[in-house]
């Protein structure tokens, strides 16, 4: 249960992170789409209301260019979102399977595979918008359940 529940808030973090930079960074922003504010409004590329696999991957390589400033091919504390403090901090933290304090590529689409995995309830490859609103649901029911009030989206 606890393993789940802390997948769960990990996936919903990320995503709600996308979400955030999503809205707070229109300059990086591709501007032939619009910043939808779902959680899969930029992974979306070609506007079909599904988002495949390999749209969710290059969304997460998208984000982590953005996010590793030095171009180092990781993301340490300093790069991290809020630099590494809060629950996002903690909770991207955790993406750091091999503990050398920085995520690497590899870590990052790691967890964004067994995210997409998750979110696919019917293993097609594909995330619709049934999938997404159910794993908002799920998020915003254990959110309720712990006393914590999920983000707006």
């Amino acid at each position: 249960m606890k393993k789940t529940l802390a997948a769960a808030l990990l996936g919903a973090t990320l995503f709600a992170g996308t979400a955030f930079a999503a809205q707070t960074t229109p300059a990086t922003a591709p501007q032939d789409r619009p910043m939808r504010g779902d959680l899969f409004g930029k992974a979306d590329t070609n506007n079909d209301g599904v988002v495949t696999r390999a749209e969710f991957l290059a969304d997460v390589d998208a984000r982590f260019a953005r996010l590793d400033a030095n171009k180092d091919g990781k993301i340490d504390k300093a790069e991290r979102p809020g630099g590494g403090e809060g629950r996002g901090g903690r909770m991207m933290g955790r993406a750091d399977t091999d503990g050398d304090g920085a995520i690497s590529l590899a870590e990052q689409r790691a967890q964004a595979v067994k995210r997409f995995d998750r979110i696919d309830a019917n293993s097609d490859g594909k995330i619709d918008k049934a999938e997404s609103d159910a794993m908002r649901e799920r998020i915003r029911g254990m959110m309720e359940r712990r006393g914590g009030a999920p983000d707006a989206n």
